[in-house]
């Protein structure tokens, strides 16, 4: 259960920007933001009032969410009698925030409808920023996620064998993961962005592009899920990235490392010592007040000093502007590390770091570790070895 004083502290830091953004409260309705403010998935919607307590509103089940849930809670009748249930807990808003970067607009509508004369608000972009500063129960959370994560990468040796479809390779992977307490779901707030546990990929193939906002996709097992682990063989002489998150209690630590049977070619083996040179840089220059946007800027300069910036976390017009992205419990949280990124990095951030080189037909290659933003730089939260293991 996420701790009473753990969810009165992120109460208190959205209470701040509601009032300074003049709205009376905030309706939320996205699972990810409902759970992190009441501790329980059971909600219909969750009301933050500007000022006063949480209130939860519950459809079902509602004696589950009593035993989950750190906040009051109220049944919901129907959805026209909201406004009456939150004037009833919590002064009625003249201007309430919304999620409107993930809200259906069906559900939008319906809204509207039923707080007329009530002022609807963008409040979704606060709701990020609130989650991006990482508690001392965060950061536990995500230092177990980080133990997970390693202990499968212990097993890729013993498992990776040349002849090996890359799925059946990313099941035992994912079944290993599971056996130690994996969610097995990978969830990401973007429109449309979605994974499954992450993406195992080798040779040409994984260096596939896909709808996914990533520098790498694969090709998956079919138009119907175009990413991820296929039918592909694994051979000698490819790379192989793991591309998979620990999950302990919801918290996400993102982690690339790469494999191959054999020795891989010198321009692949060379561009991954250059990935580890950009995690470097970014590393040296993050601190707190340096933004999204430099740090993206400092690993560019290192892709093209070395050659690679047409290989740089993609090829072509499939390329992302990006080299790291803040995770928590989700995969694409504040801050973004990307070109023109006014992100601001403050102590307590965390972020995963992923450069990484595509090359259309050879593959993928890089790194990637999660890390905590301290006064005086990254503090690492990844455990395993970032080298290149040949098998």
């Amino acid at each position: 259960m996420v701790p009473k004083d753990e969810l009165l502290r992120r109460k208190s830091v959205l209470q701040e920007k509601l009032k300074a953004m003049d709205l009376d409260g905030a309706l939320l309705a996205q699972k990810m933001s409902m759970y992190y403010y009441s501790g329980t998935m059971q909600c219909q919607y969750v009301y933050v009032p500007a000022q006063g307590e949480c209130l939860g509103l519950v459809r079902r089940n509602m004696s589950r969410a009593q035993q989950e849930a750190g906040i009051a809670l109220t049944a919901m009748a129907g959805f026209s009698g909201l406004p009456k249930v939150i004037a009833d807990n919590a002064a009625a808003p003249k201007r309430m925030g919304l999620e409107m970067d993930v809200l259906p607009a069906a559900i939008y509508v319906r809204l509207n409808k039923a707080f007329a004369g009530v002022s609807l608000e963008d409040a979704s972009g606060v709701l990020r920023e609130c989650r991006q500063v990482k508690s001392a129960y965060e950061l536990e959370q995500l230092q177990a996620a980080a133990i997970q994560v390693d202990k499968i990468h212990r097993l890729v040796p013993k498992i990776l064998t040349e002849g090996m479809e890359e799925l059946h390779f990313a099941a035992e992977l994912e079944a290993a993961l599971r056996k130690l307490g994996h969610q097995g779901s990978a969830r990401m707030r973007g429109f449309n962005q979605e994974m499954f546990y992450g993406h195992v990929l080798s040779g040409q193939r994984g260096a596939a592009a896909s709808f996914l906002d990533s520098p790498t996709g694969g090709v998956g097992l079919s138009p119907a899920q175009p990413q991820g682990a296929g039918n592909k063989v694994i051979q000698a002489g490819e790379p192989v990235t793991v591309d998979y998150g620990g999950i302990h209690n919801g918290y996400i630590v993102d982690q690339t490392r790469l494999y191959s049977i054999g020795q891989l070619p010198s321009q692949l083996a060379q561009a991954f010592e250059v990935a580890l040179a950009v995690q470097e840089a970014v590393v040296a220059a993050a601190k707190p007040g340096v933004t999204g946007g430099e740090l993206y800027e400092a690993a560019l300069a290192v892709a093209q000093k070395a050659g690679l910036d047409g290989h740089f976390m993609g090829v072509g017009d499939t390329q992302a502007k990006y080299v790291g992205h803040g995770v928590g419990l989700e995969f694409d949280e504040f801050p973004i590390l990307a070109k023109g990124s006014p992100h601001v990095l403050a102590a307590d951030m965390v972020v995963a770091v992923e450069p990484k080189f595509t090359f259309a037909d050879l593959g993928v290659v890089g790194i990637e570790n999660t890390w905590q933003v301290t006064k005086d730089g990254l503090k690492k939260i990844s455990v395993t070895d970032d080298k290149h293991v040949i098998i």
